[in-house]
């Protein structure tokens, strides 16, 4: 076991500085480092008070993040999300939105299944493929 508190917490500041992580992400990687659960709750309240860790801000970034790279439905949002230890509650997604992101990124199908395919992969469920299909299609005639 490590021997204080305020290692903990340089611990976690040491994790959070890559990167914004969930409130579950860092209690896991502090457990990991083997610091007691103590220690790891002093930690986390405190990085809590100074807004280090908030669930809720986390969520809303990973959702634009995820919006701007590598678009996905809000099926698989949420489950990335779970894994992570947050509840999506707050965060709007607009499926049509992110589909139609995720068509430009790609850019080139050879078909209308290949299209449902690619979005299906992504998570979209299939009224909104089915209407990002027709704008696509629609766009291109």
């Amino acid at each position: 076991m490590k021997n204080n508190q305020s290692s903990a917490i340089n611990a976690a500041f040491r994790y959070l500085s890559f990167r914004a992580r969930s409130e579950k992400e860092l209690r896991d990687n502090l457990l990991e480092k083997e610091f007691s659960i103590e220690e790891i709750d002093a930690a986390v309240t405190r990085l809590k008070e100074l807004n280090y860790i908030n669930d809720r801000q986390f969520a809303s970034d990973f959702v634009s993040s995820r919006s701007r790279n590598k678009p996905k439905g809000k099926k698989l949002l949420i489950m990335e999300l779970k894994k992570k230890g947050v509840t999506i509650e707050d965060v709007t997604i607009d499926e049509d939105e992110l589909a139609k992101i995720a068509m430009l990124k790609k850019k080139v199908f050879k078909d209308r299944n290949q299209a449902h395919r690619f979005l299906y992969s992504r998570g979209f469920s299939t009224s909104v493929i089915e209407r990002a299909i027709k704008a696509w299609y629609n766009s291109e005639e």
